[in-house]
């Protein structure tokens, strides 16, 4: 390869990616997300996305459009799946023939320096020592107070072994990076007020987007309702992918006071790993004070199991802000969740199983004292709540504003069932701002809007004194702010008692109001240990 040859990649990449981030910038105009891995190896892809492009008064995505047109054929990557910065990987599928070189040759430099990453990790530059992450974490390990932790590719923590992170401790992931703790090892993740514990991006402050690396993963063996299981994007033949087992009391670990940002690397083409992904965890894993900020998929994703979750925020997913499937049976207390203006889906969105909505062990998940919060004047259509394929749930005290689309919508031909058996279940639910969007169905609801056998949500939900529109939220015009949100009510909301809040150890029972935050605390439990960058 001749130098004239790299340059022209290198310049390919730049290119490619500025043009990817401009791209997305048009979402709620109705251009998809740009997949940038497909950019890079499907010439067919890229040159629809070009061809997309031509549609938008935008003189910059039009002048990138050009310049990618006149690179010349070779200047552009074959394939990059399976691919990590500076790393080669084993247990990832490699591109063959003429191109393997090009790309090994790439990415350490460019690709380093496309994703925003200005260093290839030199110790000692910005004053605290720098750790490098291996792939395999075969042995307790402890992840010290002072030193930040560099994910270069998706690192397994594996062999039974457990791994603690202090307090104050940061991990940074380069692009293609994840966490994952394999079903067997525990992650014990124990941050304070003062000293959360933060995986983020490894992109300098300002150049941070979602999607800059892929996320943290843990996975587990209690009980789910498929027969195997495996989290998307690992090998097929790798067995550190799977998960689910039959112990619920099984323990993935322990995450408190945890930070997580810019995450949700796409792996393949719609395969996007999540902020938090929880596969198979039973009730003996410990999540609590978890904030997921601008995760480029989902905030939280939860599949199967019986984990629990208390106090957790979700800010700018780029998806769902908290998804479920595979029969998920956890509990659920003081929860926000706020979708930024130009992304985002669902609030909830809920599964049991896509083929046999029946299954069990089903999921039913209990949630308790919930905000959810959408900007009513996006350009973007937001709903609150999407529950469907067979999933049941009990919804207490949530309080839902700002939602342009339906606040909440009931799939399935079982649902009338469902309600009869108590398998789904609402009481005290607030509905403030919220409406229908006209907009066309996105795909994966097309064929599917109105298929709930002539279940009519407003007659179960409003008839029954199960939800009201009220005219009051109760939250400040500040709690819709992308940069520094308010999410403590000023006020209770008016004229709608709470629902008894569930018994038991887990439960907060003096938590008896609507939403996630008690009216004007002056210390409310997100404060001190939550933040929200832009970039």
């Amino acid at each position: 390869m001749t130098e004239q040859d790299g340059f022209d990649r290198v310049r390919a990449v730049d290119l490619l990616w500025a043009f990817k981030r401009r791209c997305d910038a048009h979402s709620a105009q109705g251009m998809p997300m740009v997949h940038f891995r497909m950019l890079l190896s499907d010439p067919a892809y890229r040159q629809e996305m070009l061809t997309r492009a031509q549609g938008f008064d935008d003189e910059e995505l039009l002048q990138l459009a050009t310049q990618l047109a006149a690179l010349p054929n070779d200047a552009v990557l074959a394939d990059t799946r399976g691919t990590t910065t500076g790393t080669a990987r084993a247990d990832t599928a490699r591109p063959s023939g003429r191109m393997q070189r090009p790309l090994r040759t790439l990415a350490p430099a460019a690709l380093l320096v496309v994703l925003g990453v200005a260093s290839l990790a030199l110790f000692g530059l910005s004053g605290k020592q720098e750790v490098v992450v291996p792939e395999q974490i075969r042995s307790d390990t402890t992840w010290k107070a002072g030193k930040t932790y560099i994910l270069t590719g998706r690192s397994f923590v594996q062999n039974g072994a457990t791994l603690t992170i202090e307090p104050g401790v940061t991990v940074q992931g380069r692009a293609g990076s994840a966490l994952i703790v394999t079903n067997g090892s525990r992650l014990h993740a124990s941050g304070n007020r003062s000293a959360p514990i933060v995986f983020t991006s490894a992109a300098p402050e300002g150049l941070r987007r979602a999607g800059d690396w892929g996320g943290l993963v843990l996975l587990g063996g209690a009980t789910i309702n498929r027969d195997s299981a495996r989290i998307e994007g690992i090998d097929a033949s790798d067995p550190r992918a799977a998960f689910g087992g039959n112990n619920d009391d099984h323990s993935c670990g322990v995450l408190d006071h945890v930070r997580i940002e810019f995450a949700g690397f796409e792996l393949m083409r719609n395969v996007e790993l999540n902020g938090l992904t929880l596969g198979g965890c039973g009730r003996s894993t410990i999540v609590r004070h978890v904030h997921v900020h601008r995760a480029l998929d989902d905030g939280i994703e939860v599949f199967g199991g019986t984990v629990d979750l208390s106090r957790i925020v979700v800010t700018g997913a780029h998806d769902d802000g908290f998804d479920w499937d595979m029969g998920w049976r956890g509990r659920v207390q003081h929860l926000i969740i706020q979708l930024h203006p130009d992304t985002g889906d669902n609030a909830f969105e809920g599964d049991n199983h896509a083929e046999q909505p029946n299954a069990e062990p089903r999921s039913a998940p209990i949630f308790s004292n919930v905000t959810l919060i959408a900007d009513r004047g996006s350009q973007r259509a937001h709903r609150a709540m999407t529950i469907r394929r067979g999933s049941g749930g009990d919804f207490r005290n949530v309080l839902i504003t700002g939602f342009n689309n339906e606040a909440i919508d009931l799939r399935g031909n079982g649902l009338a069932h469902l309600v009869a058996n108590g398998t789904l279940k609402f009481s005290g639910i607030a509905l403030h701002a919220t409406g229908v969007h006209p907009r066309t169905p996105l795909p994966e609801e097309r064929g599917e809007q109105d298929d709930d056998d002539g279940f009519s949500e407003a007659a179960f939900l409003l008839g029954q004194g199960r939800a009201r529109v009220v005219s009051d939220s109760g939250l400040p015009l500040q709690a819709t702010n992308a940069l520094q949100p308010v999410f403590t009510p000023e006020r209770s909301v008016p004229n709608l008692a709470p629902s008894a809040v569930a018994q038991g150890e887990f439960w907060n029972e003096g938590a008896s109001y609507i939403g996630a935050v008690r009216p004007q605390s002056r210390d409310p439990w997100f404060t001190g240990w939550t933040a929200f960058p832009p970039d």
